[in-house]
């Protein structure tokens, strides 16, 4: 048993006491999660159950929940507190050793628990990506801000070996497992992640340009969104685009239930700011690969209209 492991068998009888929850932010997390009656559920080390009358409320009595924790203690914490739900198992497991059931959760819940497999943090992924069933999600969430996350976690270290990194560089390791990150939130108050096992073509086998036989033709002097200028050029970075707009809708849909949940106005406008930024970042991997790809040959092809097409293009997104 190591150190961290001791801890959590020797803080389980007061970890209810000295770390309180806050209801506000986690009801709100889990109606991002999007959760739905009948799913099942892995609480990825659960502790004492802080979350599970959360999960309980959003997948019903219909639902199955399975708490995992590799600490007897908390874990019997949690059964003794929720020994009345239905449809709850406990699993005294250390996650990076059991072997999961192979797609069988509709989703799994991390709370305040990835900076504890961070090391691991490719195998960590690759694991929870197997144990999803198609179109099912891995939720990544904190109810604290990742400033104090990371503060906790490293207290005193001066090389911190358990970091809780941006969303960004976060989101980029769960899209190179195979997932597609729909929400992705940085805020002063929590830090939450949403990546879905997409079911159907992964991203690696979509075509990187429209069938030409399927192109929009514009209308003798009119430019329309299937027009291309000369031979189609292959744009490398459509799969990084894809994903990032998908984030972008997500990060949209949660700001939404910002403002239905009546949050504070400054919190909904610090994440539309991040809206707004991540769209103009979309935009400028957009133009950089199409002046990679399709200005250079324009201009050795001297393709004039093209490159007028592209200054008109770039007059429009610096306003």
């Amino acid at each position: 048993m190591d150190k961290e492991h001791v801890f959590f068998e020797n803080y389980a009888g007061t970890w209810d006491r000295d770390r309180k929850e806050n209801p506000e932010i986690l009801s709100f997390l889990i109606k991002l999660a999007g959760l739905s009656a009948g799913d099942t559920v892995l609480d990825a080390g659960c502790g004492t159950g802080i979350l599970l009358p959360y999960l309980r409320q959003a997948v019903t009595d219909t639902g199955r929940i399975e708490e995992l924790d590799y600490a007897h203690g908390m874990l019997e914490q949690a059964r003794r507190k929720f020994a009345s739900f239905p449809g709850v198992t406990y699993t005294e497991k250390d996650i990076l050793k059991y072997k999961l059931p192979p797609e069988a959760y509709d989703a799994i819940v991390c709370l305040n628990f990835y900076p504890h497999v961070a090391q691991y943090k490719e195998a960590f992924v690759k694991k929870m990506t197997a144990a999803l069933k198609q179109d099912g999600s891995l939720l990544l969430m904190h109810d604290m801000p990742r400033s104090r996350v990371n503060a906790l976690h490293n207290q005193g270290k001066t090389t911190p070996s358990r970091v809780l990194p941006p969303v960004d560089i976060m989101a980029d390791l769960l899209i190179a497992a195979g997932l597609t990150v729909t929400i992705a939130m940085d805020t002063e108050s929590f830090y939450f992640l949403k990546a879905e096992k997409r079911q159907g073509v992964p991203y690696e086998q979509y075509p990187e340009q429209t069938d030409p036989g399927e192109r929009t033709v514009p209308e003798p002097g009119r430019q329309g969104p299937g027009r291309r200028h000369g031979p189609a050029h292959p744009h490398t970075q459509t799969r990084a685009v894809l994903n990032r707009l998908a984030r972008i809708s997500g990060h949209l849909e949660a700001i939404k239930r910002m403002a239905a949940e009546g949050c504070d106005c400054s919190d909904i406008l610090i994440q539309i700011s991040a809206v707004d930024a991540a769209l103009r970042s979309v935009g400028n991997v957009i133009l950089r690969d199409h002046i990679d790809r399709c200005i250079v040959d324009a201009v050795k092809e001297n393709d004039k209209e093209a490159v007028e097409n592209l200054k008109k293009a770039i007059t429009t997104f610096m306003k």
